[in-house]
């Protein structure tokens, strides 16, 4: 059974807008998988988009055969490897038997004893003592302890998968949400290859294969990010969160690490030798000076390359080894002696702070705390109106700093927020620390880049040693990232730290974050090192981070990706450029989805770039005329269009956007509206199913902050108070899916925002009326009914097109329906249809998603034979009836009459319904009862799916534009039987014949 609280059409994409002018079905279906794949197939002669096919399983499972069959190897890996040590080729059984198969049958001929002795002399030492005994013998197997666990094993599996299937649909390319997505299937086979072996990447010695794997991809990413390969380091963490309190540890403790040096210096007799130790001063125009002569606020602004070299020049100085060294320095360092002590050493009144940009993550705000400096000390710089870093109040607050000399640790610049998506000016940021640093202000650059730093790898030549075809023509990849992005991630090098997350845009399963260091060396200053005698090896990562246990599984499957895939412009840059390219064009419509004579407008938080000084109007134009409606070959040609498209929407690619209605100036209201749709199209709760939500979305707030613009211009734009003080709620659609580059597909997700959008406004706005449903007059054996709005052009409340099923409560209830309907049926040839009423005047969303006063149920409806009137008071029954199901929701728009007449086909392999889909007045109303499925609506497996989903369909011999004669609407239903076509399973169009058993209702309105 479906969830009871979800509105939407089923997942077929004919289904999902009735009433739009709609791309013909021979180019939006005839193509089936061509559909979703960019450039001229047959021209494209190296087909490198086609790549992307064999990186994922597929939203269609498309992959499952490959996957299953690898997935098997898997397995089949690990089950030799503990049969034969993981060296045995069975190939080498003359028998061709695998191992297992000839163990059982050498078995019967010789003793144990016998066959160890064979084993061993066949495969020498390459086994891992194959004579022990197994201990899960077939007595262990009789016994009844045995048997139980296995079933109650099996019957805990069983309830998982059911309570997995409502999962969210993140393959799907109606996902919208957050930043993920499915995950590619090199990282998910690495991934669960690897988990089998359960290596811990701690240490070494647990971890001998996947330590490397893990020490590969941390150079791997340095290098993509742009470090010196040979000098930068990286490593995994838990996620971009750990990651950044990381880099704020290491930060914090190389700001403070001179102060410690030279009370170190001063105090011990075993640092004699480097009491004449120098360094550059950039206080003093770079020039030298020693280091026991400076002053505190000289030693806390040191450049961070000059703190980097301390340890290994004044151990060179002194000719001891770094463990001696740092054994003593232990006496000195601020991660040692503790953060009181160390002030009371150093008479530090001041606290140092960490700059972050107002659309930080919170693991900042938990870096502070978690390193004792104090909430207080991250300090908050405003944000433009892209939602970036604002360069000039991060100035006044440098300048702030520097005036009341407290020290900065580090300014963190986003790479790529993950609600906004915006990239910070890094170039500024860092021109910035140029300035200051002469100024005798010093700090760290960290970058987070747990969401944009991929992106560099459209940045990044693929290697001449890859063995992946570069094509020749083609859409080139960096394309789509704008000129200011493009500035921004080429300077990551210049960072002292990024962090990235393969499990965001690297379409990595979880765990898998990351860290690199420009410098390997400041790594070494959080000197955390093991006392535990059993972790030996050449390389303990436990000893590099915050975590100690860390799985070798996540190393493997980001290893895996980046060999399969490449971090480079034809491997990840690819996929993310077909992502971008969908960021664009849905950034696109959300611009111009709003029509001049609609009641909404609608604005993006990433406001239109300043292009050519074109005004809005005129960007507007253009969108409808060279972009929207344009197929992906036209764009590619008209290089005016994909120049405006590199430049045009969100920084990466999550489009965002905020509806209100004209004239109001209510923030509290637009709030409401845009919850509303959210509400609408979210998946929140793993008691309910996504398959009545046919785009998923999420959603966030624009925080108004002291010195930031973001906020009052986004609210301006919208026809809002920009002096009002609250946070303005939008709409988050974040384009992860490479599969969904089809302007048709496009097209068909903007027009299920729009109705989205209408019935939102509907949800917030309508004034409370009666509703009528017409009942199908069948009642299955769950005691269900499925019934058909009547919606009415005249009336805002009622401006709907609804089907709906629903649930007697109890069997009398239900007996007494069916009584009225068979009394019906028997006395007329032209019977009149059941009309449910709702209880008490509402909104219709109200009815259908708002908990009523009847404890576990829905609503209850008052039964007339009969469309009654508002102030018939006397129906024949008034059962409580709870709603299973809402399988049609959609919005009246004003769109143009389709070529076709459409129908919503809805119910089971028992009992199917035809409804008709009104347009604008004129229109009709009518609900028909078929003879039996029409053919083609499903499979073998489950032949009624379309059915219980409900899809649309047109009947091609029928105009969809009403025929009206003598002022009356006729019923385009002359015959009993006609033609439907429909967009069947796996995008197939499908046309049936169908039969009408029995015509349940109809209804004109002329007005």
């Amino acid at each position: 059974m479906f969830s009871q609280r979800r509105k939407r059409p089923a997942a077929q994409l004919i289904a999902s807008g009735a009433k739009r002018p709609r791309p013909s079905k021979s180019s939006m279906y005839s193509h089936g998988r061509a559909v979703f794949c960019r450039g001229d197939h047959k021209a494209d002669k190296h087909k490198q988009w086609a790549a992307l096919g064999a990186w994922f399983l597929g939203p269609k499972a498309e992959n499952g055969d490959v996957l299953r069959d690898l997935l098997t190897q898997a397995v089949d890996a690990q089950i030799g490897f503990r049969h034969r040590g993981g060296f045995l080729d069975t190939s080498s059984f003359s028998t061709g038997m695998n191992l297992v198969d000839a163990l059982r049958v050498t078995q019967q001929f010789l003793s144990f004893h016998l066959l160890c002795i064979g084993l061993a002399l066949h495969f020498a030492s390459v086994t891992y003592f194959p004579c022990d005994p197994p201990y899960i013998t077939d007595e262990l197997r009789e016994a009844g302890g045995f048997k139980h666990a296995m079933e109650n094993l099996q019957t805990e599996m069983d309830q998982l998968q059911k309570d997995l299937r409502n999962s969210v649909p993140f393959f799907s390319s109606r996902y919208k949400g957050h930043v993920l997505w499915e995950t590619a299937m090199p990282a998910n086979l690495g991934y669960i290859s690897a988990l089998l072996f359960n290596q811990n990447n701690c240490a070494a010695e647990a971890s001998t294969v996947t330590t490397k794997y893990e020490v590969e991809v941390g150079t791997d990413l340095s290098v993509m990010m742009g470090y010196d390969k040979d000098k930068s380091m990286g490593h995994l963490t838990a996620g971009g969160s750990v990651a950044n309190i990381e880099a704020i540890w290491a930060g914090r403790n190389v700001k403070y690490f001179p102060l410690g040096l030279q009370e170190a210096l001063l105090k011990e007799e075993r640092f004699a030798g480097a009491k004449d130790y120098k360094v550059s001063f950039p206080q003093r125009g770079g020039g030298e000076g020693e280091l026991i002569s400076a002053s505190q606020w000289e030693l806390l602004n040191l450049d961070v390359d000059t703190i980097l070299k301390m340890p290994s020049d004044v151990q060179k100085k002194l000719d001891m080894e770094h463990q001696t060294f740092m054994e003593i320095m232990g006496q000195y360092l601020y991660e040692s002696i503790g953060a009181q002590e160390f002030a009371r050493r150093h008479m530090l009144t001041q606290s140092a702070c960490v700059i972050v940009p107002s659309t930080a993550h919170i693991s900042l705000t938990k870096a502070v705390t978690i390193l004792g400096l104090g909430r207080e000390s991250l300090v908050t710089v405003a944000v433009d109106e892209d939602a970036r870093m604002d360069p000039k109040d991060l100035k006044r607050v440098l300048e702030e700093k520097l005036e009341q000399e407290i020290p900065v640790i580090t300014v963190v610049s986003v790479m790529g927020t993950t609600e906004e998506s915006a990239v910070d000016p890094l170039t500024e940021i860092l021109d910035l620390r140029k300035k200051f640093s002469k100024k005798g202000l010093n700090f760290c650059v960290h970058a987070d880049g747990a969401w944009g730093g991929y992106f560099c790898s459209m940045l990044r030549d693929q290697p001449k040693s890859s063995t992946v075809i570069t094509p020749e023509d083609g859409f080139v990849p960096e394309l789509y990232l704008s000129t200011y992005v493009h500035e921004q991630l080429s300077a990551l090098h210049q960072c002292d730290t990024i962090t990235i997350d393969p499990h965001k845009s690297g379409f990595c399963p979880y765990p898998a974050g990351a860290l690199c260091y420009r410098d390997s060396d400041m790594n070494t200053f959080l000197q955390i090192t093991t006392a535990v005698a059993y972790y030996h090896g050449d390389v303990n990562l436990g000893d590099i981070g915050i975590e100690g246990s860390k799985p070798g599984a996540a190393a493997a499957g980001v290893m895996l990706a980046n060999r399969v895939i490449g971090l480079h412009k034809n491997g990840y840059g690819r996929v993310l450029a077909e992502c971008m390219f969908t960021a664009k064009i849905m950034y696109c419509m959300w611009i111009t989805l709003a029509d001049n004579d609609d009641n909404f407008v609608i604005e993006t938080t990433k406001p239109l770039p300043k292009f050519k000084n074109w005004t809005e109007m005129q960007q507007n134009k253009f969108i409808k005329e060279r972009i929207l409606g344009k197929s992906n070959e036209e764009l590619a040609q008209d290089e005016l269009a994909m120049e405006y498209l590199k430049e045009v929407g969100p920084d990466t690619m999550i489009p965002c956007f905020s509806v209100n209605l004209k004239g109001n100036k209510s923030v509290d209201l637009c709030n409401k509206i845009n919850n509303a749709i959210f509400q609408d199209l979210s998946h929140s709760s793993s008691q309910h199913t996504a398959h009545r939500i046919p785009m998923i979305v999420t959603s966030s707030s624009l925080i108004p902050h002291k010195h930031s613009s973001a906020a009052s211009h986004f609210k301006k734009r919208l026809g809002l108070d920009p002096d009002n003080d609250s946070s303005v709620k939008y709409i988050i659609t974040t384009c992860m899916d490479p599969w969904a580059t089809s302007l048709e597909f496009m097209d068909d997700m903007a027009s299920l925002m729009r109705n989205s959008i209408l019935c939102a406004i509907g949800t917030v706005t309508d004034s409370n009326v009666l509703h009528n449903f017409v009942s199908t007059g069948v009642v299955n054996q769950e005691n269900e009914v499925i019934a058909y709005y009547v919606g009415d052009f005249n009336k805002v409340p009622k401006q709907y097109d609804n089907v709906v099923k629903l649930k007697f409560m109890n069997d009398k209830a239900a007996e007494k329906y069916i009584s009225m309907q068979t009394k019906l049926m028997q006395s007329s040839t032209d019977p009149q249809p059941i009309i449910f009423r709702s209880k008490g005047k509402q909104k219709l969303h109200d009815v259908f998603f708002e908990e009523s006063e009847y404890a576990g149920e829905k609503e209850k409806f008052d039964c007339f034979v009969g469309m009654p009137s508002d102030d018939d008071k006397n129906p024949f029954m008034s059962p409580k009836m709870k709603i299973v199901d809402v399988p049609r929701y959609e919005h009246f728009d004003n769109d143009d009459y389709p070529e076709s007449s459409s129908y919503f086909m809805y119910g089971d392999k028992k009992n199917v319904f035809l409804f008709h889909i009104p347009t604008k007045s004129p229109d009709f109303f009518q609900a028909v009862q078929l003879d039996g499925p029409p053919d083609g609506v499903g499979n073998i497996v489950a032949d009624d799916l379309l059915l219980r989903y409900g899809t649309e369909v047109e009947i091609p011999g029928i105009s969809g534009a009403p025929e009206i004669i003598a002022g009356e609407i006729q019923d385009p239903l002359k015959k009993n039987k006609f033609d439907i076509s429909f967009v069947g399973n796996n995008g197939e169009e499908v046309t049936s014949k169908v039969k009408i058993a029995r015509k349940i209702w109809f209804s004109g309105s002329t007005m």
